[in-house]
């Protein structure tokens, strides 16, 4: 017979507090970007209470309990030093508050992209969420609009860095001459390897729109001799481009279900010639609990994405032999990316 967890009362109430905190934290560094503290601290190093209430046009005793919190979550530091002669609590960027800002104080535009998100699905009565209400401000798929579709690409190219160290790191390409870039994005990690890899030619697909942007950053970057565009949709069923050596797929796989990834890696296995690699560069479950938490509440606001996208090393592996691929080789996340790679052969 199975044991039923039975914690006491003073146990329960430390297991919901926990919980529940995570919320006043979400609060407060959405106040943290709002209000552009760290841009002020960045400026002036420390500031009292008072000085920071006057600069922002905060309420004087509020600003001094928020504050307090942000000190104590870690965003801030909390410091008695005198000043003229008396003693006085002064505030700071702590460690943490001055990674999460660029050179100039300012946070990252891709950080302050996830609290305007998180800000308009916040003001959303969540239980009628969940019992059907319409999103308006849903992330539609296909992207909708040229707008929408560049907003998507801006955050493919804001987050292609630490997707090319991850590759580099892992695969040889210089061995390569073919590469397919599977929904590459407007192909800014096409371009680079491009130029890093004189050997690659390399042929992305995506949809319209986004190919329509592809090209000119192709254009852009001198590179239409050797960087190429094709228009598909890969949940339709078009096939996929073949002929290839390499195949990568880049922060594209994570936001599928199983069904919709083994479909897209059967496509893959058509795509390449006899003995070609396969590239999965994605973020997985082991070291990313709390972004795919965070992403996987994204998608409760959006329709047209499946259920417990993000999967692990296992399941991906499983998916690729199942496709007919051989596993060659995994590397891990390390402390530069968040993204693990897959290599695996066409048998």
């Amino acid at each position: 017979m199975q044991t039923l967890f039975s914690p006491s009362l003073s146990e329960k109430d430390k297991m919901f507090n926990e919980i529940l905190a995570g919320g006043a934290e979400t609060r407060l560094l959405e106040s943290f970007v709002g209000t552009k503290i760290s841009e002020l601290l960045f400026r002036h190093r420390r500031l009292s209470g008072s000085r920071i209430a006057q600069e922002l046009h905060l309420h004087p005793l509020r600003t001094q309990k928020w504050l307090h919190l942000l000190s104590l979550v870690g965003l801030l530091e909390e410091r008695e030093e005198a000043v003229e002669g008396k003693q006085e609590i002064l505030y700071g960027l702590s460690p943490l508050g001055y990674g999460l800002v660029d050179k100039d104080g300012k946070v990252f535009a891709y950080s302050i992209d996830k609290i305007v998100f998180w800000q308009a699905v916040a003001d959303l009565d969540f239980i009628s969420v969940l019992r059907g209400q319409p999103l308006p401000l849903a992330v539609r798929w296909p992207p909708q609009t040229f707008d929408s579709a560049r907003h998507i690409e801006w955050w493919m190219t804001i987050t292609a860095e630490e997707a090319i160290k991850a590759i580099e790191k892992t695969v040889n390409l210089d061995e390569h001459k073919n590469m397919l870039d599977a929904a590459g994005g407007v192909g800014t990690m096409a371009c680079h390897f491009a130029k890093e890899h004189k050997n690659l030619n390399i042929t992305m697909f995506n949809l319209p729109n986004s190919a329509y942007l592809a090209r000119e950053n192709i254009v852009a970057n001198g590179l239409v001799e050797r960087v190429f565009v094709e228009e598909i949709n890969f949940l339709s069923d078009q096939p996929l481009p073949d002929g290839f050596d390499i195949v990568l797929w880049s922060r594209v796989l994570c936001d599928w279900s199983s069904e919709v990834v083994l479909d897209l890696l059967k496509k893959t296995y058509h795509s390449l010639l006899p003995g070609g690699e396969i590239i999965i560069c994605e973020p997985l479950i082991e070291g990313n609990e709390d972004f795919i938490i965070a992403w996987e509440f994204r998608y409760i606001f959006s329709d047209d994405f499946g259920v417990a996208c993000y999967k692990t090393r296992d399941e991906y592996e499983f998916l690729l032999k199942d496709a007919g691929f051989q596993v060659c080789s995994f590397t891990p996340a390390d402390d530069e990316s968040i993204y693990s790679v897959i290599r695996a052969q066409r048998l």
